[in-house]
């Protein structure tokens, strides 16, 4: 199916604007009349943004029928609980009956994202405090790795598909090598990537325990008011991983949203909750190696003109630089 057919498979799903609207009045009460419009960059969910009484509220619908929100539902309660700065939860169901799926309306995080921070100075203090709460995030224990299953309409824990984190990790590695060395690595590019991949397999072991990751954390994700950090959105691609996981998807995209490589002062704040082994830029580079290498090949299927390709692209040669010396 080409892009093209999957934008317009989304649009036929997607509910009519007159069904969220009148969702919408009915999670307001009625002395004020909400406005509904949509959030274009959704991605794992449809999004939607709703104006109340001087306020901002998110209404986010799963695509898929019979998933359900529970599991982020349960994930925010118990990062608010740990003063971790995330939406809060104003309205969950399980299955919504006139949307015929699973819905989650939250707070708003105040401000915008990251990019949108200009002050080096500035940047450096939310991405410390960011990094704080992202060591949280991954200190949250999931019983099983890749995607949280969303099969239940209660969650009271975590749990994922592969009992292994090798298994998640190179479910699609072979056909990814084989297609982007067709299209956008060379041979020996991707003859060092498996080079890497055979020294540094063990680091896939470390204890075997699965912890949360956002999955999607990039500079977009932190959200930031006047120079002064707000919280992290976006829980929508959580997955059971390594605890590195999170560390390596920020650096597989550093230097896409800012101009300068803000990773360091990341880890800095990581650093303060969390302690990270002494070889860690190693081990973070080998995960967004992994990461990088699936994501262009996703985009290579999906969005072959996509901005994402080059930033892979390059995420894939520094690490591999940084990797060639692993043993």
């Amino acid at each position: 199916m080409t892009s093209k057919e999957l934008e317009a498979n989304v649009q036929k799903d997607m509910p009519d604007i007159r069904v969220i609207e009148q969702l919408a009045t009915s999670l307001f009460p009625r002395s004020y009349r909400p406005c509904v419009e949509r959030v274009e960059e959704g991605v794992s969910t449809y999004v939607y943004r709703i104006y109340f009484a001087n306020e901002q509220f998110y209404l986010r619908i799963l695509p898929e029928i019979g998933d359900s929100f529970a599991p982020e539902v349960y994930v925010h309660r118990i990062l608010r609980e740990k003063q971790v700065k995330v939406p809060e939860v104003i309205h969950f169901e399980h299955f919504n009956e006139e949307i015929g799926r699973s819905i989650m309306l939250t707070s708003e995080i105040k401000g915008r994202h990251l990019g949108y921070c200009s002050l080096e100075e500035e940047q450096r203090t939310i991405l410390r405090e960011a990094g704080r709460d992202l060591a949280v995030i991954n200190s949250l224990p999931v019983q099983g790795f890749g995607w949280i299953r969303r099969d239940s309409p209660n969650a009271s824990s975590l749990e994922a598909e592969f009992p292994g984190n090798r298994a998640f990790i190179y479910q699609h590695l072979e056909h990814d090598l084989a297609s982007l060395e067709e299209q956008m690595l060379t041979r020996c590019e991707v003859a060092s990537v498996r080079q890497v991949l055979d020294r540094c397999d063990s680091w896939l072991d470390d204890g075997e325990q699965a912890w949360l990751a956002h999955a999607d954390f990039d500079a977009t994700h932190i959200y930031q008011e006047r120079g002064h950090y707000t919280g992290i959105i976006d829980f929508g691609e959580i997955r059971g991983t390594h605890s590195l996981y999170d560390l390596g998807h920020f650096r597989m995209r550093d230097g896409e949203t800012l101009p300068n490589l803000v990773l360091p002062h990341l880890i800095e704040g990581y650093r303060k909750v969390a302690p990270l082994p002494p070889d860690h830029e190693k081990r973070v580079s080998f995960y967004s190696l992994l990461i990088a290498t699936r994501t262009l090949a996703q985009a290579l299927e999906k969005r072959p003109k996509s901005v994402w390709n080059h930033q892979c692209l390059v995420s894939i040669r520094r690490d591999l630089e940084v990797l060639q010396t692993c043993k």
